[in-house]
């Protein structure tokens, strides 16, 4: 996935030539560019950008990858733990440069051999296998993929991968937004393929030249939605439904629904499957539990901060609550896949409730093709995550919306403050869509540098999961045009993994469960690792079939602890003993597991200080041996000592799925460029909803989120179709 352009030119038949080489390779947020110099025929340096790749991964990785070949002088280094595509990205573009500058040996010429072949890499969560025709003259036809990575995403990238390397002549295309390993991982397939048929890949991985986007024509419209989530796919149906939400009711409007990513449903699309369901829908028939608006509103505020307190309209919030009930109902008749049987009573904690607690409904969609809910042996994002947003989505475009897939709004235009169009950009062009109504459904905020250096400082370095392309449109455009954000200080930070598995599957086992010393990037331990942090499960059923959550509170191996460290992460260590090695070939798969025969080799390998390291875990040893922990007072029950080999490290990390950065709201669900009052001021026609406002959404346990994005997106796409026929 590369291309190499040389500076001064260099030959493999004479000795290098001295100068500067460039060479690009497809990275995991698109092409980084790699510059070897050379004086006196040796490599003096490398140097990478790296600044589109993942913060705390990638962007820190390049860096470090191209510092370990100018030292060894070859490409043959070790790569960085859980940064693998940013990591052969590197190399490759490093070996591409010095292969130019007649640092490397040219490869010898090879001979296509036409026939049918697979190729296999990794994608997100799977291996990718692709199953490519090559013909003499070197044309390929991709005859068939297979993941098992999550279902409707994956379709997706499969077909557009596919499509822009079979239409480029290129395995360094885009990958599509929200599904970047999958994408990776059908163009690697691809490209196994190929070498295995004796096709000569440097043609294949040049990187197709930038496309230049075109001005295109305006367009115009009655609504425009922005985000294509649970909220913005219930606003654009509600607008073009008078609020009916019935495909069959659709108005005359024009309403236009945009989304950055390759397909609808945003975080619903990987929320485990999870949706609360306060009243009004054959859900609560089935528990026999329903509780109203002005309920959850007064839970909520027993256990969240005074700054939300402050901030929540709390009228309006119950609204949203009441709204979603209903809304829930109806799309479950048209075809929604959330059915009666994934009625299960939920909890969370509250001091409102006379038991802690505060109860409530809630679905656990099923895997349409296990049965498996999330839950029923450990979280798991997808369960039946993908079939609630493909169902949904389906009948949003029932109706008549208009889906612009893979396009963003770049601005709002507002004159006089009443909005007039929202500026497009998709691959190929940009352009205006005049609108008398938009609707900003754009989610909670992201964790992207420009979000973290605005509105979070303090969780620079946090990993975002669930969130991919989120960027914080809404509280970005009020703050810009001089408006004040309602900034909650609270926000969903836990242990977990990556931005792929986040806090996903029986994986999350290692570290809510097992006792073993957890030590930071200094090799050191930093808490008690005895106890249990904050857990949660179903049991067995009961009535009617229906399960109920349990909760339990944390004691032990606080995301508090590891948010002190530095980059916010940890490595967990375990020797061979350990059930942890179960998960072991997944991890490391990941990126996040690695394995030596010595401590002393696991510590480089995980690019811990060695010295450091061994004495922290013999200490440990020594200290469980004997009775308890020494340092931080743990009893020798919670310690698992690290004793026979091989032995393996686990990286963890703070991971975020929810931050609550948003914008104000008036009853009306009119944005408003500041908090309420009597001298608010509005921003007539442009309207919010979902995870992007932030005085009416009231987040209290798992699903609620959906289920106050369908409320609030409903009740928002009702009033911008009042405001459009208005106007």
């Amino acid at each position: 996935m590369l291309s190499a352009l040389a500076v001064m030119s260099g030959s493999a038949d004479a000795a290098p030539a001295d100068g500067v080489y460039r060479a690009t390779a497809q990275g995991m947020g698109g092409p980084l560019e790699v510059t070897v110099r050379v004086e006196s025929g040796r490599m003096v340096g490398v140097e990478v950008d790296a600044s589109r790749e993942t913060p705390g991964y990638g962007l820190e990785a390049g860096p470090e990858v191209a510092k370990r070949i100018a030292a060894a002088q070859s490409t043959e280094v070790d790569g960085v733990s859980g940064a693998t595509v940013t990591s052969r990205a590197v190399k490759a573009a490093a070996e591409a440069a010095m292969r130019e500058a007649g640092l490397l040996e040219a490869k010898a010429a090879r001979t296509v051999r036409p026939g049918e072949y697979r190729g296999r890499a990794r994608g997100g969560k799977s291996d990718v296998e692709a199953l490519v025709r090559v013909s003499a003259d070197g044309s390929i036809e991709v005859l068939d993929v297979k993941t098992d990575d999550t279902p409707y995403l994956s379709d997706t990238a499969v077909r557009e991968v596919v499509r822009a390397v079979t239409t480029q002549k290129s395995l360094s295309v885009d990958a599509v937004t929200g599904a970047t390993l999958t994408s990776r991982g059908v163009a690697g397939a691809i490209a196994d393929a190929l070498d295995r048929a004796g096709v000569d890949l440097a043609a294949w991985r040049r990187v197709p030249p930038a496309l230049e986007k075109t001005r295109g024509a305006e367009v115009d419209a009655d609504v425009v939605v922005v985000g294509g989530g649970a909220a913005g796919m219930l606003a654009a149906l509600s607008a073009k439904t008078d609020g009916s939400l019935r495909p069959d009711k659709a108005n005359n409007l024009k309403v236009v629904l945009l989304e950055t990513k390759g397909y609808l449903g945003g975080d619903l699309t990987v929320c485990g499957g999870y949706v609360a369901s306060y009243s009004g829908t054959p859900l609560n028939d089935r528990t026999g539990h329903s509780i109203d608006g002005k309920t959850v509103v007064e839970a909520t505020l027993a256990m969240k901060s005074p700054e939300v307190a402050k901030m929540l309209n709390q009228d309006l919030a119950a609204r949203v609550v009441d709204a979603s009930g209903p809304a829930m109902a109806i799309l479950m008749q048209e075809g929604w896949r959330v059915m009666p049987e994934d009625a299960t009573r939920g909890a969370v904690l509250s001091p409102w409730g006379k038991d802690g607690f505060l109860h409530y409904t809630v679905a656990r969609t099923s895997d349409p093709a296990t049965g498996y809910r999330s839950g029923d042996a450990g979280y798991d994002t997808t369960s039946g995550s993908p079939a609630m947003a493909s169902t949904l989505a389906d009948i949003v475009r029932r109706a008549g919306v208009d889906v612009r897939l893979e396009t963003s709004a770049t601005d709002v235009t507002a004159t006089k403050d009443k909005v007039e169009a929202v500026e497009v950009s998709d691959a190929k062009q940009v352009y205006r869509i005049n609108a008398k109504a938009v609707v900003l459904a754009t989610g909670y905020s992201g964790l992207d540098p420009d979000s973290i250096k605005r509105f979070y400082p303090s969780l620079e370095g946090v990993i975002r999961t669930g969130g991919a392309g989120v960027t914080s449109f809404a509280p970005k455009w009020v703050a810009d045009h001089g408006g004040e954000i309602a900034l909650n200080p609270a926000s969903s930070t836990m242990l977990g993994y990556d931005a792929v598995l986040g806090i996903d599957g029986p994986e999350s086992a290692l570290y809510l469960t097992m006792a073993a010393p957890w030590v930071n990037v200094r090799g050191e331990r930093f808490m008690s690792e005895a106890g249990n942090p904050y857990r949660y499960g179903v049991g067995e059923p009961g009535a009617k079939g229906v399960r109920s959550m349990w909760i339990e509170p944390g004691k032990g191996r606080s995301i508090g602890e590891v948010l002190k460290q530095p980059g916010k992460r940890a490595w967990m260590i375990f020797d061979a003993n350990s059930p942890a090695n179960a998960q072991k070939a997944h991890l490391a798969a990941a990126g996040l597991c690695v394995e030596a025969d010595t401590l002393a080799e696991l510590a480089r390998r995980a690019g811990l200080p060695e010295d450091t390291f061994v004495k922290t875990i013999e200490r440990y040893n020594t200290d469980a041996a004997a009775g308890g922990d020494t340092v931080f007072g743990a009893p020798a029950s919670g310690m698992t000592p690290v004793l026979k080999a091989p032995f393996i490290a686990v990286r963890v990390s703070a991971v975020n799925t929810i931050a609550n950065a948003a914008v104000h709201v008036a009853d009306d669900f009119t944005v408003l460029m500041g908090p309420e009052g009597p001298n608010a001021r509005r921003i007539e026609g442009l309207f919010g909803a979902g995870g992007a406002i932030g005085n009416a959404i009231t987040n209290s346990g798992l699903g609620a989120h959906n289920a106050t994005a369908i409320g609030s997106g409903a009740l928002a796409g009702a009033e911008a179709a009042k405001y459009a026929e208005r106007n």
